[in-house]
């Protein structure tokens, strides 16, 4: 009950620095104000007069209102899942925008981080088992090489020689998913399914790629630690069997320092990938992002931002339980 009292209050404090974190955006501060709400779209022309724009802005964001007010609204509005509407476009409600994008992101960052902590953990026990020997120079040069390996190259790379030039792969999830003469296949169709995954396995494969080696570092490192305690020697002195020993009572123990990190991991994968979501093309929340940063559309900034805070509270939250779990002597 004090874990879940305290994930309460971090949410709280979050919800607070969001608001603030808009209220006093330095160019708004610089008197810019309502200019910045303004939605630049053929929609802008339809509701006349710039002093009628701005008329209309100021009601609906309630600028004209002592900003205690507009807070009171903001955290009312937040906790019951309204985040108000976005000023771009047919200005649809950010909510309707974060369910569009988030299952894609959620697909690609959900699928990737999965096999990225599989492949991390398993080639990290693998590496500690045969200290200084070719598997482990070989597995350790590999993944530091992976995890140095700037994410937006590597993808170019791909892109251009797997996609432009052999043809094997889509160059976006919208050329995948259109048809022959510029029809669109039906979404649910296992046509549709097929062309999604041909779009997705290019970037899963970057972001596994560059992912992976920062777990593998944390486990290999963990390891080495663990397999010199006393335990282990005891266990070996019993005559099990090495994978016994690594597996059943040394890896149990190793999780624990990869439980954080995989909890940060699942915590910000709302945020999306910014940089391989652009080069891909593929339409996720930090494709989405750079959109609407763009169209200085606040209110889904705001709404994305808070989900994000949200998701990272919970993620630490579950890590939290899961130590103990794991170790019997975490105790709360």
């Amino acid at each position: 009950m004090k874990r879940i009292l305290y994930t309460l209050l971090v949410l709280f404090l979050f919800a607070v620095l969001n608001f603030f974190l808009f209220e006093y955006i330095p160019i708004a501060v610089l008197g810019l104000g309502v200019k910045f709400f303004v939605p630049f779209t053929s929609a802008r022309q339809a509701l006349g007069s710039q002093d009628a724009i701005s008329k209309l802005i100021i009601q609906e964001f309630g600028l004209n209102l002592p900003w205690p007010v507009r807070f009171e609204k903001y955290i009312v509005n937040v906790f019951t899942g309204n985040f108000g509407n976005s000023i771009t476009g047919n200005r649809p409600p950010v909510w309707s925008i974060l369910e569009k994008y988030a299952p894609n992101t959620l697909i690609l960052l959900g699928t990737s981080t999965i096999v990225a902590i599989i492949l991390g953990a398993y080639l990290g026990v693998l590496s500690s088992s045969k200290r200084g020997k070719f598997v482990d120079l070989s597995s350790l040069s590999i993944s530091i090489f992976a995890f140095s390996v700037p994410s937006f190259w590597i993808g170019l790379i791909l892109l251009y020689f797997l996609a432009i030039r052999a043809h094997w792969f889509p160059i976006g999830l919208g050329s995948a998913t259109s048809g022959g003469g510029g029809a669109v296949i039906p979404v649910g169709s296992l046509h549709y399914f097929q062309a999604y995954l041909w779009a997705a396995a290019l970037p899963i494969f970057v972001l596994t790629l560059i992912s992976f080696g920062g777990y593998m570092l944390i486990m290999r490192n963990t390891m080495n630690d663990i397999l010199t305690e006393d335990y282990i020697t005891m266990a070996r002195a019993k005559g099990l069997n090495e994978r016994t020993v690594l597996y059943k009572h040394a890896f149990r123990n190793a999780l624990l320092p990869l439980i954080t990190s995989v909890a940060i991991a699942f915590g910000f994968i709302l945020s999306g990938a910014i940089i391989t979501e652009t080069v891909f093309s593929f339409t996720g929340l930090g494709w989405a992002s750079i959109i609407y940063i763009n169209a200085n559309d606040y209110p889904v900034l705001q709404g994305l931002f808070f989900l994000i805070g949200v998701m990272v509270v919970i993620a630490n939250f579950m890590a939290d339980i899961a130590y103990g779990l794991l170790d019997p002597r975490v105790s709360y």
